[in-house]
């Protein structure tokens, strides 16, 4: 090799001006005549030489100049740094992701030692910082610099607002490099204005999103033509300030570093978009939920999908408390009845429940969705139920059957006398439960709301099965089976082809309950939901050993 040659560009930013810059590090001298970018090509054209070029992305445009010299000088190797990649035929692109866990341990070790020699950091405990600081070199060694007055657990506690505490670096860094926001601002500095709206409202998202979630988030309604997200998302992505992962049997979701989410709503809130962004967010997340049931072609959604925006939902929920919004909140509420209770997630869903139909007593009928209230109330009941909290159940159930019954809600009514006829039949009164559920079948068919039509024929069926007349169960079970399937609800038909492998299985017909179960456990897989894959294994098992 006849050389390597460094060239520093995190000071340039005119395009026309790399040229000069490889000719100073060369040293070539200023040419009496003739252009100085055909004598660096005349210099490396027959040598085999290394060219590393740093800090390439704020001088992209300058990308063709690179081309042409590896065109016309065969033997010349480029090695460039960038933040965004260059986009030539004969790049080959190596992204540098954060650090393994081991790997980001010892670096923070390494520097708190130098820092305060003396200090004990254990690995456990500078483990749990590095991962809060996303693994990132910078960050950590930003964080390091703060052993000299804080403890482990402390320095971790600090952590909570990483952007205002990791700042003061050495002085012998680049300023973009003695804080996270600078290091983090160096990049957003080099988009366009509708890359950095973009990268402001993706803020808005907790782990991670998908391409059609962006479009809402990112699309306001003042806009008259619709930006084409594929575009800043791909521009975003090559900037290093969001992650793509593309799984070969699913679509792309994409994510954000915590440290890069804190800078983005900052700038969010800055630029006065968070309230309207977070509205679009909660909408989306909402009419997501609602999906489910839809009955119109390619409309439906997996529920299986929305368990991976169980943290987006959390997120929109917080912000509809905060913000009142009744009928979105009722709205969201729709997740709680696969994704939270397929996850076992079910003490969190009992208090989201509860609390989304507090708020709706407490703003009056005026603009209540009866049907979703009816739907969110049947769920918490069953929440309670299902924990043993059988007075409460009955308590609450009370108190809305007498709130419905004054504002002349069905639905509600329907869901309430479903609760009590459950704890009649809990209670062995089967006539009293015959009656409760009667009445809230009544009750169903004049609300129009079809998801409480599946709930009564449920309510019957198990009461069939519990009073031993098997066939008539079954007759009901597949009749709430058919309700569920026509809406869409995938794990509601998990649920009742389940327990109609029971049914099966109760009158040895094994090899039916076999293929039920089957059926089921093909859809609990695909939720990863283990308290749902045990129960119905278990019934598997029962079979097969009959």
């Amino acid at each position: 090799m006849n050389g390597v040659v460094f060239v520093p560009l995190a000071t340039f930013r005119d395009v026309s001006l790399l040229p000069d810059v490889i000719a100073h590090a060369l040293r070539l001298g200023e040419p009496l005549e003739g252009d100085i970018s055909e004598r660096v090509i005349m210099f490396l054209h027959e040598k085999h030489f290394l060219l590393i070029l740093d800090n390439f992305e704020q001088i992209a445009g300058a990308a063709s100049y690179v081309a042409d010299l590896l065109s016309t000088c065969p033997r010349l190797s480029v090695l460039v740094t960038s933040r965004v990649p260059l986009r030539l035929r004969a790049e080959q692109v190596l992204p540098l992701a954060p650090l393994l866990l081991e790997d980001a341990v010892t670096p923070f070790q390494e520097r708190a030692k130098a820092i305060r020699p003396g200090g004990v950091y254990a690995p456990r405990e500078a483990a749990a910082i590095c991962e809060r600081l996303n693994r990132l070199p910078l960050a950590i060694e930003l964080a390091a610099m703060h052993v000299k007055i804080l403890s482990l657990p402390d320095l971790y506690e600090r952590l909570n607002h990483r952007l205002a505490f990791l700042r003061d670096g050495a002085r012998d860094l680049p300023v973009r490099q003695q804080t996270m926001e600078e290091a983090i601002g160096w990049s957003y500095d080099l988009l366009t204005d509708t890359q950095q709206r973009c990268f402001r409202m993706l803020g808005v998202f907790m782990g991670g999103w998908t391409l059609a979630a962006a479009e809402a988030v990112c699309q306001t309604e003042e806009e008259k033509a619709p930006v084409e997200m594929i575009l800043p998302l791909a521009a975003l992505v090559d900037a290093s300030l969001i992650q793509v992962a593309i799984p070969a049997d699913g679509q792309a979701r994409f994510g954000m570093f915590e440290l890069i989410r804190e800078c983005a709503l900052q700038r969010l809130h800055a630029a006065g978009e968070e309230e309207s962004c977070r509205r679009r967010h909660t909408d989306y997340f909402a009419r997501l939920g609602e999906s489910v049931s839809s009955d119109e072609p390619g409309q439906r959604v997996q529920e299986a999908f929305l368990v991976q925006d169980i943290a987006n939902v959390r997120a929109a929920i917080q912000w509809v408390e905060e913000r009142q919004e009744v009928t979105l909140g009722l709205r969201l509420a729709r997740f709680s009845r696969g994704s939270w209770f397929s996850q076992g997630q079910i003490s969190e869903a009992e208090g989201m429940l509860e609390r989304m139909l507090t708020l709706s007593w407490q703003s009056g009928a005026q603009g209540v969705l009866f049907g979703p209230r009816a739907a969110v109330l049947y769920a918490f009941g069953q929440n309670l139920l299902g924990r043993g909290k059988t007075e409460r159940a009955g308590a609450v159930a009370r108190e809305a059957l007498e709130r419905a019954q004054r504002s002349g809600d069905h639905c509600g009514i329907c869901s309430a006398l479903a609760i009590l006829g459950q704890i009649a039949q809990r209670g062995g009164t089967l006539d009293g439960a015959v009656a409760f559920f009667a009445k809230s079948d009544e009750h169903a068919t004049l609300g129009g709301f079809p998801d409480l039509r599946g709930i009564t024929l449920r309510n019957l069926a198990e009461l069939a099965r519990m009073r031993g007349d098997l066939v008539r169960a079954t007759t009901l079970y597949e009749q709430a089976l058919a309700v569920v399937r026509a809406m869409g609800m995938t794990f509601g038909v998990a649920l009742i082809t389940t327990l109609l492998g029971h049914l099966a299985y109760q009158q040895q017909n094994y090899a039916l309950a076999k293929i039920r179960y089957r059926e089921s456990l093909v859809v609990f897989r695909s939720f990863d939901s283990p308290t749902y894959i045990a129960w119905c294994l278990e019934g598997f098992a029962a079979a097969l050993s009959a």
